[in-house]
């Protein structure tokens, strides 16, 4: 056991013989007018421990007798420095905070000088891969005060929530403490050791993806740290002046958004000169739909080793579908024990040649030469000087040298979080003794009151449970609406009436069509190992059933009355799945329109979009998902294809424009398929070489599914086997990726390349078909669908081409205003092109505006053939991330 061990033990004895008698400090925290300043810093050096004074500007130690160095911080006040000797009784002690008064730089300012923020910035980003591996490991113990409250209730919602006893007078209020322990590179573990709550639903406060991030990593909690490897491609900085604190001289830096937008940060930052780490920090930003985060951060010098936050408090403010709230969280951080990096020095100094003039300060340093990593690790000096220039890249050698296992399976971090099994069990007397955060007027009053309806929403909760148990029942309306039914106790089979209301539908092959489908499920047990779960990629894990499910339907046009069966084994990561039947089918089997859309279409616009055929198929369907980065689908069919004619011709408005012939339009004639027999197989491969993983709780999970992807597809026609008629093979090759340009946005591209290697006999099926659209609302994803291209117009039996490029601005024309920026709106620019032997360089320019009110996209599109102008449109549709789309399955 080493020495400090020993010492640390022996004073956690040393204060568990006090704690039990009340003896400290208490008093209140003040600024020079007397006026409070709630959640002051108080921090005592000898026990490196600390709390916050609360909501009142009140606090409350209890320390055992001794003589102690206590420090007062408040960010934008003087740090106050108390020596006192506690005895057998709590010592009153109220601190008044001065104001910081600032040392500005001796510098003039003219157009051509560059802010001092600038190369004190760049410095911190110099250090922060430093400042990351210094701490080899940590652990602490983390008190977390959370409260709030809901500011204001749409009317339609007041009466379901003031049934659960909420409106706009109730408190949340919950405190939870943790044991929490860091290991470098990234590994991070939380034990609750008890939460303070009405009951375990309530709302629990829990903000440590703030506390367990860093700001020295390039993101915080999504949002772009101000010291990030590219900050300066979102960020500038203007220096404040400077204090001093203690023999510390202290830089303030305003930090600005070049373009203030979600997920950037405002505020402040205050750097500690020449070791260029934080010392405080006050932030805000904003994430999707309009909430605000507030956050601020002190940090102190813990163990004579690193400089480490002690307090962190995050308010946030905002609303959603008409319900807007304040909720706020205070985080105190104490016992630290600190573990160092033995490959790296103690202290980092940056040298280099750019001119400037500073604060003067008192810097010792063993100024040595280095030109390679090894002489910056295993080195026993205490103090190094580098050149800034070449310490980033040093360091990420260094990073690269500690590649372990964790880091070989592209494992960037983990995060295990679990309850103590006494954690829902203690009481207020225990809370009265380990809470360091006295609480308020206001708190106190907020506890008694969700105590005092805890009663009655357990008495509701269980008639509830009552109603529930009861909906699994039958009812006479579910013929129509859907339902699911267990079979058994165990819920191990369940029989499923699928929801038909929206299968009623209507096309001029068909007229009024309806279809009915039903399912009888069985659940099977994963063969997943448990034991290997930190191996695994849980992300696309299923649970495994078996399925059967027909379907039946009935056209009341053409008077026929078709069906399918699916029988469906879904695995772990996968699935294998057989369909047969009689049935109709788009030409292009990822259809380009729903049958929703084509039935609004029909009957209001009088556009009948769908083009259909009927066909007696078997498919087989087999998809394997090996990992977020790799996973494949193959397909194997046979179809006896017939073509279909119009039989109806209704429509509620007539537009006197006439419906078309069921047939695709193409540039040139196709060979007719009626009775064409046809076996296909086709193979896809999609890849993801960059995909980023962490592990929460043992369980491995992508971090960034929107890297680069790369696809490979074979397509074929096999012929005399069933007496098949089509003879052809076609491949194509993809490539999908997002490019982040900082304050100027991100671009994303997508683009295939494929051809037909033979097509000796095909059906136009079988031909090329990319995503075209005509209808002015559209479901496709941004990034992969035309606008206005005819749907069936290129399809194609020789080589192509097609691209799309969508490039997402922070700001362009209406998110110039910020107000607008802050609504979730986001304007782009989109090029699509396509080449096939006859599509004459189609070309697509348009501009979106995404995020109208919160759900809608909007876009106008013009389009170009051998950039001739031929037409404009604009298209309404769902707001989604680009590189997906809206998918509604209208059987569920």
């Amino acid at each position: 056991m080493s020495l400090k061990l020993i010492k640390l033990y022996f004073i956690y004895l040393f204060l568990c013989s006090f704690y039990g008698q009340a003896q400290g400090i208490r008093g209140y925290v003040t600024d020079e007018q007397n006026k409070p300043l709630p959640f002051a810093t108080i921090y005592i050096a000898e026990l490196e421990t600390g709390t916050s004074s609360n909501a009142d500007a009140y606090y409350e130690l209890k320390m055992p007798p001794g003589k102690y160095v206590i420090y007062f911080k408040f960010i934008g006040y003087e740090t106050q420095v108390k020596d006192i000797t506690v005895e057998k009784q709590f010592t009153q002690l109220n601190i008044a905070l001065e104001p910081q008064v600032l040392l500005l730089n001796e510098v003039v300012t003219t157009a051509k000088a560059t802010d001092p923020a600038n190369w004190m910035i760049r410095r911190a980003i110099a250090k922060s891969s430093y400042n990351r591996q210094l701490i080899d490991s940590y652990q602490a113990k983390v008190y977390v005060k959370g409260k709030g409250r809901i500011t204001d209730i749409p009317f339609y919602l007041r009466g379901s929530l003031e049934k659960e006893g909420i409106d706009t007078t109730t408190q949340f209020i919950t405190e939870s403490l943790s044991e929490v322990h860091f290991a470098r590179p990234n590994q991070f573990s939380e034990k609750v050791i008890s939460v303070y709550a009405s009951k375990k639903t309530d709302f629990n406060a829990n903000p440590m993806p703030y506390i367990s991030s860093s700001f020295y990593q390039d993101e915080v909690a999504g949002a772009i740290s101000p010291i990030s490897s590219k900050a300066f491609q979102y960020y500038r900085f203007m220096h404040l002046g400077a204090f001093m604190d203690g023999d510390k001289l202290i830089n303030k830096i305003r930090v600005i958004p070049k373009v203030k937008s979600p997920n950037v940060f405002s505020g402040e930052i205050q750097l500690v000169e020449d070791e260029w780490t934080l010392y405080n920090l006050n932030l805000n930003t904003q994430v999707e739909y309009g909430i605000i985060f507030n956050i601020k951060q002190v940090y102190q010098f813990v163990e004579d080793a690193a400089w480490m936050p002690i307090t962190h408090q995050i308010n946030i403010s905002g609303g959603m579908m008409g319900i807007d709230f304040v909720f706020a969280y205070l985080a105190s951080v104490s016992e630290y024990h600190i573990e160092l990096n033995p490959a790296l020095p103690r202290q980092l100094i940056i040298n280099d040649e750019q001119p400037r003039k500073k604060v003067e300060t008192q810097t010792s340093a063993v100024n040595t030469n280095i030109n390679s990593i090894k002489g910056l690790v295993n080195t026993e000096k205490e103090a190094v000087a580098i050149s800034i220039d070449k310490l980033p890249e040093m360091m990420k050698e260094y990073e690269r040298q500690q590649n372990d296992s964790i880091n070989r399976l592209d494992i960037i971090g983990a995060y295990d979080f679990f309850y103590d099994s006494a954690a829902y069990s203690q009481d207020s007397s225990f809370w009265e003794t380990v809470r360091p955060i006295p609480l308020s007027e206001n708190e106190v009053r907020g506890y008694k009151k969700i105590d005092s309806i805890s009663v009655i929403q357990e008495e509701e909760n269980l008639a509830d449970s009552t109603k529930e148990a009861k909906r699994g029942t039958f009812e006479i309306f579910d013929i129509f609406s859907g339902g699911r039914y267990s079979l058994d106790s165990a819920n191990k089979y369940q029989f499923r009436i699928y929801n038909s209301l929206l299968g009623a539908q209507y096309n001029t092959v068909d007229g009024f069509n309806f279809r009915y489908s039903i399912g009888l499920k069985r659940k099977v047990a994963s063969k997943a190992n448990s034991r290997l779960k930190n191996q695994i990629d849980y992300t696309f894990y299923k649970s495994p059933f078996l399925l059967i499910k027909p379907t039946f339907r009935y056209a009341f046009a053409r008077e026929q009355f078709d069906a399918k069966v699916l029988l469906k084994y879904q695995f772990d990561k996968g699935s294998v799945s057989l369909n047969t039947g009689k049935y109709i089918s788009q030409f292009n089997k990822m259809p380009p329109l729903t049958e929703l859309m084509n039935t609004s279409f029909t009957l209001l616009w009088e556009q009948n979009l769908m083009k259909i055929y009927d066909r007696n198929f078997t498919e087989v369907h087999y998809e394997k998902i090996f990992s977020s980065k790799l996973h494949m689908t193959a397909d194997l069919g046979y179809e006896e294809r017939f073509r279909l004619y119009n039989n109806a011709e209704f429509s509620f408005v007539d537009w006197e424009r006439g419906f078309t012939p069921n047939l695709p339009v193409n540039t040139n004639p196709y060979d007719d398929f009626d009775g064409q027999k046809a076996v296909t197989a086709a193979v896809n491969i999609y890849y993801k070489p960059f995909v980023k993983y962490f592990i929460r709780n043992g369980v491995k999970q992508p971090v960034n599914l929107s890297s680069s992807e790369f696809s490979f597809g074979f397509y074929a026609g096999v012929p005399t086997i069933l007496d098949s008629k089509v003879n052809f093979s076609r491949v194509e090759l993809g490539y999908k990726d997002q490019f982040d340009f900082g304050a100027k946005g991100s671009t994303f591209v997508n683009a295939k390349i494929g051809g037909f290697i033979s097509n000796t006999e095909l059906g136009f099926m079988d031909y090329a078909h990319f995503p075209g659209n005509r209808s002015f609302i559209t479901q496709g994803d941004p990034v992969a669908s035309y606008r206005l291209l005819d749907y069936y117009l290129y399809s194609t039996d020789a080589n192509y081409f097609e691209g799309f490029l969508f490039h997402r601005f922070r700001k362009l024309l209406i998110t110039q205003i910020p107000a607008t920026r802050f609504l979730g709106l986001k304007e782009g620019v989109f090029t699509n092109y396509l080449y096939t032997e006859d599509s004459n360089n189609y070309t697509e320019f348009g501009y979106s505006l995404e995020g109208i009110l919160k759900f809608f996209r909007v876009e106008v599109a013009t389009q170009f053939e051998n950039l001739e102008y031929k037409g404009w449109g604009i298209r309404i549709g769902v707001s989604t991330s680009l590189g997906g789309q809206l998918n509604i399955d209208i059987e569920d």
